[in-house]
């Protein structure tokens, strides 16, 4: 009871002291307690900042390593595969020529290894089988079923890289097969090794070191494998068998005589998935610690300072304040009352002179406020209305003109959540938006994942950083396409410099990117025709001199002689490769139209008249429904008829059994169109998809290169040629022209 009077009374003595010794000693606790907390809330935190900030690095140098090893896979995968596509190299490794590909790539080798730092070069066949390696050229012919980057490669003939152990030890590898004449024989392989200058990049990039660790049979301790210290080690702690276990990293704080480290511990897989070692980025941290720890006790000299200067400087400012402030405070409380009140007559300078002019003021003009108040009110709730339907207009306008225009206009926090997105969304990826809105990660999970590593850190600085957003990625529809885009986004500070939102916009650049292929595919088609042309002509030379002699052998031959059958087989296969390359390089010469206006009509008669004999073959029937009215077009006949021709032969081939086949002519915008459907039909997928390319359908061989020829004929007339499957037996072919 007598400490509960004893309080009591303090605080009565306390409410009745004056106003500046209450604002004296309540800022001096303020400040007292302010400053103590911040600096032992500073003291701390300290080792806190450090390790967050460390952790943040150590991600970084983590993902740095997936990124550089991805780099050189990549890298690794695309030379291989620009060197499978060599038709020399092809050629040489088809034939297992190890002679001819030494000579072919042995430059490439030895420039790329002193360029670029490629330890591996190889050729290989099937079974996988070692051919070449350009490195160790005596060593050759051992199996290599256990290298699964390889039998991947050739089993599926896709390219394969990754991290994988060879007879070297580990390397980042690129493996690419090699097709001739349609068939893969073998593969090529570009390698890195996956050690000492791997490390040396990560040192020299982020200077730090970096070690690469193997664990032992048991995985109960783990041997140095490369190291950037130069130095071997062993570590067996148990943070280390975990981490090998269970594959996520960890951060460790190791202390080496007088000196502190940060250690980054993660694991690392090959091309499998399997987790075959460890991989260790240490940090000093003996520095940071020392600046640390000064600028701790400096924090402390600085905040006694502080308060000390406080106590004095609240004192006299307090002072100086608070008497013209309790005069004021009575003329309020007058004004309150209704008293008769008289202007205060104070003049300090400073915000308290403004104040008492205020209050002045504020007694002369109480009564014209109070009207104004009055009037205010009465249009108060019409001012709301008005403002209120004003701006739900020009919400509406905006969102209007937002929502016509042919982009795909958004809306982002910082946090990636979508918050505003145009009905343009849903014509480009087939998504409605309010799926958009509820998916957080949205706009990141969208991106391919061959894309990512290019454009995830470039969204993340935006969110984070404020940085501007503009790349170029493709993008997966809800129908399972690529749609190539271009995104463009703006990152909106706040007063403190954060970012509150992204404003972008997405264009679909899929037509550019697919006229830019069809560039580059008419390019080396031009190159391919040229070689095939070149080919062609170097064939036909000793193979007309072979079908003279043989037919000269064959003529001086009596008939009971038991070679003649056999020269007989040689006369009439050369007289179809012959036929071959007569097609051949009649394909491959440049032809000119010679276009006059003719009806497509007449043509289709002409040409259903020429294979009457081919529909009795195979007990066809054929009806025609030809339009009376159709326009004519521009048109080279003879060679029209060529194409009808082959288009007619080649769809009778795919019919079994009794089947028939309709014609059909129409007028359509701009054009006119002759269509052919034929019954009875087998026909796969596969030769549909192939059914203009040479060599690929069921046709003659000495024929192969009409269907081709048939399409080039009329693209030249500007015209599209299109197959399809109407129903599951019939086959339906449509040609347009256009007038």
């Amino acid at each position: 009871m007598e400490g509960q009077r004893t309080t009591q009374s303090f605080w009565n003595r306390l409410r009745n002291m004056p106003l500046r010794y209450r604002l004296s000693i309540s800022f001096f606790f303020l400040a007292f307690f302010g400053t103590t907390s911040l600096t032992v809330l500073a003291i701390l935190s300290e080792n806190d900042l450090i390790i967050r900030e460390e952790r943040e690095r150590m991600h970084g140098y983590h993902r740095a390593f997936d990124y550089n090893i991805q780099a050189q896979g990549r890298w690794a995968v695309s030379v291989a595969s620009s060197m499978a596509r060599n038709p020399e190299v092809a050629g040489a490794l088809a034939n297992q020529d190890r002679m001819r590909l030494i000579q072919l790539c042995y430059p490439a080798y030895v420039f790329m290894k002193r360029q670029y730092g490629i330890s591996q070069f190889n050729f290989h066949v099937l079974p996988p089988r070692m051919l070449i390696r350009l490195q160790r050229l005596y060593e050759f012919g051992d199996d290599l079923g256990y290298r699964k980057t390889i039998s991947d490669a050739l089993s599926s003939g896709k390219e394969t890289f990754g991290l994988e152990e060879g007879l070297t030890g580990y390397g980042i590898r690129g493996v690419a097969p090699v097709y001739h004449e349609g068939t893969v024989v073998g593969s090529v392989e570009i390698g890195f090794n996956f050690g000492s200058v791997f490390l040396e990049e990560m040192k020299n990039q982020f200077g730090i070191e970096a070690s690469l660790l193997l664990p032992d049979q048991d995985g109960s301790s783990f041997k140095s494998l490369e190291s950037t210290t130069g130095q071997s080690f062993v570590r067996e702690e148990p943070a280390y068998r975990e981490v090998f276990t269970t594959g996520w990293p960890v951060m460790l704080i190791r202390k080496e005589a007088d000196r502190e480290f940060s250690v980054w511990v993660r694991a690392f897989d090959n091309y499998q998935g399997k987790i075959v070692g460890l991989a260790e980025f240490r940090v000093d941290r003996s520095g940071t610690l020392r600046v640390i720890h000064h600028y701790r006790w400096l924090m402390i000299g600085v905040g006694v300072l502080g308060m000390l200067f406080s106590v004095a400087a609240i004192y006299l400012i307090s002072d100086y304040f608070t008497k013209p402030i309790a005069r004021m405070v009575t003329f309020a409380r007058e004004i309150a009352t209704g008293s008769q009140v008289y202007p205060l007559g104070l003049r300090p300078s400073g915000e308290i002179g403004v104040l008492a002019e205020a209050l002045d003021e504020m007694l002369l003009s109480l009564e014209l406020s109070r009207e104004k108040i009055r009037d205010y009110a009465e249009n108060l709730e019409q001012m709301v209305h008005l403002r209120t339907r004003a701006l739900r207009e020009s919400e509406e306008k905006y969102r209007t003109m937002v929502e016509s225009i042919p982009l795909v206009v958004y809306r982002l926090l910082s946090n990636g959540r979508t918050i505003f997105v145009n009905h343009s969304v849903e014509d480009l990826l087939g998504i409605p938006v309010w799926h958009v809105m509820q998916d957080v990660g949205f706009w990141k999970n969208k991106v391919l994942e061959d894309d990512r590593v290019r454009v995830w850190p470039m969204m993340d600085r935006c969110l984070r950083e404020g940085v501007e957003f503009k790349a170029e990625y493709r993008i997966l529809h809800a129908g399972g396409k690529q749609v190539f885009v271009l995104d463009h986004a703006q990152p909106i500070l706040d007063e403190q410099g954060h970012v509150e939102t992204v404003d972008g916009f997405l264009v679909d650049v899929t037509d550019r990117h697919r006229l830019q292929h069809q560039i580059l595919q008419t390019e080396e088609l031009r190159t391919l025709t040229e070689i095939s042309a070149r080919l062609a002509h170097e064939i036909r030379n000793p193979l007309v001199a072979a079908g003279g002699f043989a037919r000269r052998l064959l003529r001086g031959m009596p008939e009971e002689d038991p070679n003649r059958e056999k020269v007989q087989i040689i006369v009439q296969e050369v007289a179809r490769l012959e036929k071959i390359l007569e097609k051949t390089l009649a394909y491959l010469k440049p032809f000119e139209i010679v276009a006059e206006r003719a009806s497509l009509n007449d043509l289709v008669l002409e040409v259903l008249a020429e294979q009457r004999d081919l529909f009795k073959e195979h007990v066809m029937t054929c009806s025609v429904d030809l339009a009376s009215t159709l326009p004519f077009v521009p048109l080279d006949r003879p060679l029209f008829k060529r194409v009808l021709g082959s288009v007619v032969q080649a769809m009778v081939g795919y019919c079994h059994g009794q089947g028939g086949l309709s014609v059909q002519t129409y007028s359509g915008e701009n054009a006119v169109h002759a269509e052919m459907e034929v019954t009875s039909v087998q026909i796969s997928p596969d030769d549909i998809d192939h059914f203009f390319y040479p060599f690929t359908t069921r046709l003659d061989p000495t024929k192969a290169l009409d269907l081709p020829l048939a399409k080039m004929i009329i693209h030249k007339h500007r015209g599209v040629i299109q197959l399809r499957r109407s129903e599951p037996d019939k086959l339906l072919m449509n040609i347009s022209i256009p007038l």
